[in-house]
């Protein structure tokens, strides 16, 4: 039993808080920072400070206002990892614990999934110890008991969920509405990727689109009469291409996972690249859309030709980035703000030539070489 609840906390707890680390580690350093340094009103003598300091926290844990407020936010937490583990369970490299885990009885499964949710609830549990030992020091100990009592049932309706999930047969896989409608479709190499992001990436894809409308209705609503400025269009495309960073790595994502082997055909780099270059035409189709019905021909294909050619310098970057999305983010970052200054001085042109013939560079000496090039990154 315990070493099939390791083998659970090790796929999932410990992944879960891999994860959300960020978010965990922001939220604890925010409550502790609130109660430790929040000037309280008056003027009272330093060495009464820790005292005071303890009451805040002390009123944190016995009002009852207060714990209502904070077991709704463990419950959002358990939520949380319920949509985690649950996601998990579905995917395919967990699938054996369908057939491995599943072969022991019932209890036993309850009792390694109850495990398994108390490390994942153990940032709960370290506020419910923090509370009892305040609860014992100033004797008020209903409400840390209630806390066990919750967190323990939290674990245990958790507990429930996933053994039920688990015990289900293996669903085969649904065709989705755009699967059906496409099923007859001819799919060349290039569009595979829109393929995938549509079925796969859709929320993405939405809230990259939200973010390029409030990016153009912002700086347009911003600099006014400038809107027509070719410098002020160039820096609303670059921030277009910049919002749709994360889409064109998972353009790379998807083909080193699912479509390495196409080294292996014939297709030339420059081909790969110009095909990249038409998905992400076809991509930010939308925002073209916009640019083209509010500005000169001639400046709206300048434009667009420069938001191209940072898509491409982007898209060749990950060849030096590997897989590794934060590194990937910053030097993304750092390359926005040297074309921002670039476009500023009014040198699109320039900057549109340079983008170009470096990422044809990178990709072309890159392109037949990328586990070196994850090995060294």
């Amino acid at each position: 039993m315990m070493d099939t609840a390791k083998v659970l906390i090790k796929l999932f707890s410990w992944r879960f808080y891999r994860e959300n680390s960020g978010f965990l580690l922001f939220s604890y350093v925010s409550v502790i920072s609130y109660c430790f340094f929040i000037k309280t009103a008056g003027v009272y003598p330093p060495e009464q400070s820790v005292f005071y300091h303890l009451m805040l926290m002390m009123t944190f844990i016995v009002s009852p206002a207060v714990m209502l407020i904070v077991f709704l936010l463990f419950l959002l937490y358990t939520i949380k990892s319920w949509r985690y583990v649950g996601k998990q369970l579905k995917h395919e490299t967990n699938q054996f614990l369908y057939y491995s885990f599943c072969a022991n009885s019932k209890s036993k499964q309850f009792v390694s999934l109850f495990l398994m949710q108390l490390v994942i609830l153990l940032p709960l549990i370290g506020y419910w110890l923090f509370a009892t030992i305040l609860g014992i020091a100033y004797k008020a100990n209903l409400i840390p008991l209630i806390t066990f009592l919750y967190i323990l049932l939290l674990g245990v309706i958790s507990s429930l969920i996933y053994l039920s999930q688990i015990n289900r047969i293996v669903p085969s896989a649904k065709r989705s509405k755009i699967g059906k409608l496409s099923k007859d479709w001819k799919k060349p190499y290039a569009t595979l990727f829109l393929y995938y992001l549509i079925r796969k990436l859709g929320l993405s894809l939405t809230l990259t689109k939200v973010c390029t409308i409030l990016l153009i209705a912002s700086i347009s609503s911003g600099y006014g009469a400038l809107i027509n400025d070719e410098r002020v269009s160039g820096i609303i495309m670059l921030g277009v291409v910049l919002v749709h960073s994360f889409l064109i790595y998972k353009d790379h994502h998807f083909k080193e996972t699912y479509l390495s082997f196409s080294r292996n055909m014939p297709y030339r780099p420059f081909g790969v690249l110009k095909d990249f270059g038409l998905m992400l035409l076809v991509l930010i189709a939308p925002e073209l859309l916009w640019l083209f019905t509010t500005h000169s021909s001639l400046e709206a294909i300048k434009t667009a030709l420069l938001a191209l050619s940072l898509g491409l310098l982007l898209r060749s970057l990950i060849y030096l980035t590997a897989l590794q999305i934060y590194r990937y983010l910053i030097w993304t970052f750092c390359l926005f703000v040297i074309e921002f200054y670039i476009v500023m001085y009014n040198q699109i042109w320039l900057l549109l030539s340079i983008n170009t013939l470096v990422s044809m560079i990178i990709f072309y000496s890159r392109y037949y070489k990328p586990n070196q090039v994850i090995s060294h990154s």
